[in-house]
């Protein structure tokens, strides 16, 4: 299995799959970026957040690169019914549309890949078998092929603010990182068992990781640190401070106390959520509802 700092797939369907393992996707089959609820955003604002950054064109009106606005244009000419037409003029057909347009939607395609200047990418849309030699080799095409996220649940709306957050990112690439290193050679029915065995043990750790401030109390109560307070305490009642200051000493020590060991517990906990290969995955669930 290699490894790449970034991947770019050619899906030639779902696209929103692909978009969640991917760093770059180039959509074959448009109407996999149309709205999947009232309230995502239109499909070039999705192409936006999906291609690489040689297809967008920021003095463009919609962002988008000439080579993408052409291959779209192609792909609603050669397939109308994809924009709601049922019937051509002149007693077309739609397969005789389809068929007579195909030579310059492929045409259009293949400007649209040469642009994107990526000379290496997954394809993605078809089994890992039948996928050619080494298609095995990208972690990503493995992860976007277990099925471990139902995308059909999950908006574009959700998927790109998902893609723009830079804790996930990070995440992703904790959870590609660990499939390169755990994972090459193994089979894809071994690799998806024991990737919900790690998520089964990360969601009840973090069962136990969400239960750490009334046992916390007890923890600061008994180490060497509070008992020195207490101590200091007690001293300054021996030396003549009166009872509510030496109360009131005594509870900011320890509140103190317990405010930094909290905040410092707290922080351990994110940083484990954050290094941990299987975070990237329950986010995903729990955003899609699972």
């Amino acid at each position: 299995m290699t490894y790449k700092s970034k991947y770019t797939a050619l899906a030639w369907t779902d696209a929103r799959t692909a978009a969640l393992y991917f760093d770059h996707v180039i959509p074959v089959n448009i109407p996999d970026t149309a709205r999947v609820d009232k309230d995502d955003p239109i499909y070039y604002e999705v192409l936006k957040g999906l291609l690489p950054h040689a297809l967008l064109d920021s003095a463009a009106k919609i962002g988008l690169a000439a080579p993408v606005v052409g291959y779209v244009a192609y792909f609603t000419v050669t397939f109308p019914q994809t924009a709601g037409v049922t019937s051509l003029a002149g007693g077309e057909t739609l397969e005789e549309r389809a068929a007579s347009n195909m030579p310059k939607l492929l045409d259009a395609f293949g400007k649209l890949v040469e642009s994107s200047g990526v000379e290496d990418f997954a394809v993605y849309g078809e089994p890992l078998s039948s996928a050619g030699p080494g298609a095995v080799a990208d972690p990503c095409l493995v992860l976007s092929n277990l099925n471990l996220v139902d995308s059909s649940r999950l908006t574009w709306r959700q998927i790109l603010e998902l893609r723009k957050d830079e804790d996930s990112v990070e995440r992703l690439r904790n959870l590609r990182r660990a499939v390169y290193k755990d994972y090459s050679g193994k089979p894809e029915s071994y690799i998806k068992e024991d990737i919900e065995f790690r998520i089964s043990e990360y969601e009840a750790a973090t069962k136990l990781w969400s239960l750490p401030l009334q046992k916390g109390i007890l923890e600061i109560a008994m180490t060497g640190e509070a008992l020195t307070t207490f101590g200091a305490i007690m001293a300054l009642g021996l030396f003549g401070a009166p009872v509510a200051a030496v109360a009131a000493a005594g509870g900011a020590i320890v509140v103190g106390k317990a405010a930094l060991s909290f905040a410092q517990r707290k922080r351990d906990i994110e940083l484990e959520r954050k290094r941990n290969p299987m975070a990237y995955l329950v986010r995903l669930r729990k955003d899609a509802g699972q």
